[in-house]
């Protein structure tokens, strides 16, 4: 029986480097052997230059050597090419939906923002990430990031602060209570990191989303404040699609890894 670690990542190297999997494909095929090969290995290898890509190809082998040895370089082919196929029909399967704050025009239908935002957050079970310039007094907020942290997901937030915005904003995000704020991941953009004019003005941290289990994707131009979610006009889009969603993590993962990105909490 193929085990299920060595099948996800045979799904990991088809969906995250698609620009490698034509090349191992063609070397398992031609090779024709029985079961694993450590010269097919090596072969292989030798022809990624992309540090990320070589790791997930040679954890791929690696797995194929310790769980699954018996099977042959066709059928690993196989199993590449059955998740590449899979992994291009999910980049048409996209689900896509307007959510809004304002006035009701009555022709087009739009989801509200808070609900939009809120049933993310809700239907997260493993990870949620969250991106914001302003973040103040949100009661159902704060509800439903308890709650999902009561579930085991686990919360990082990337915000704006008084200190790390020159000044571009007046309150951080003491408003979410010290009891939510122990249980999250929080990090910031600082000053020394900022892009800056000619007049020295720096940029700013003006995203606004949110991402959950990397498979869910909320875009808008909302800020987390009452004032956006229940007055202001607003527009954005809730998005189902797990190539866009994991695109976004992957971005924010390496504004982290090269400290762009500061933890502060």
């Amino acid at each position: 029986m193929i085990s299920k670690q060595f099948l996800e990542q045979i799904r990991v190297v088809a969906m995250q480097y698609p620009a490698v999997v034509g090349t191992i494909i063609s070397g398992l095929e031609e090779e024709k052997t029985n079961g694993y090969d450590e010269d097919l290995k090596i072969k292989s290898l030798r022809q990624i230059s992309s540090k990320n890509a070589y790791q997930a190809v040679a954890e791929m082998f690696r797995l194929w050597a310790i769980e699954v040895k018996q099977i042959s370089s066709k059928e690993v082919a196989v199993s590449l090419t059955t998740a590449q196929y899979c992994d291009d029909i999910a980049h048409r399967d996209l689900s896509i939906e307007l959510v809004w704050t304002g006035p009701n025009a009555g022709i087009v239908p739009m989801r509200r923002t808070d609900q939009a935002l809120f049933e993310l957050i809700n239907e997260a079970t493993e990870e949620l990430t969250i991106v914001s310039f302003a973040v103040y007094k949100i009661p159902e907020l704060v509800k439903a990031l308890k709650q999902a942290i009561t579930r085991g997901v686990r919360i990082r937030m990337i915000v704006e602060t008084p200190e790390a915005s020159d000044g571009k904003i007046s309150f951080g995000i003491d408003s979410l209570g010290d009891e939510l704020l122990r249980n999250l991941t929080i990090f910031v953009w600082p000053l020394d990191k900022r892009p800056t004019n000619e007049e020295g003005k720096y940029g700013s941290l003006h995203v606004k989303c949110a991402v959950a289990d990397k498979k869910r994707l909320f875009i808008s131009s909302a800020n987390l404040t009452e004032y956006a979610l229940t007055l202001n006009m607003e527009m954005g889009l809730l998005v189902y699609n797990e190539y866009l969603a994991y695109e976004v993590v992957e971005h924010i993962d390496s504004l982290i890894t090269n400290k762009i990105l500061i933890k502060i909490i």
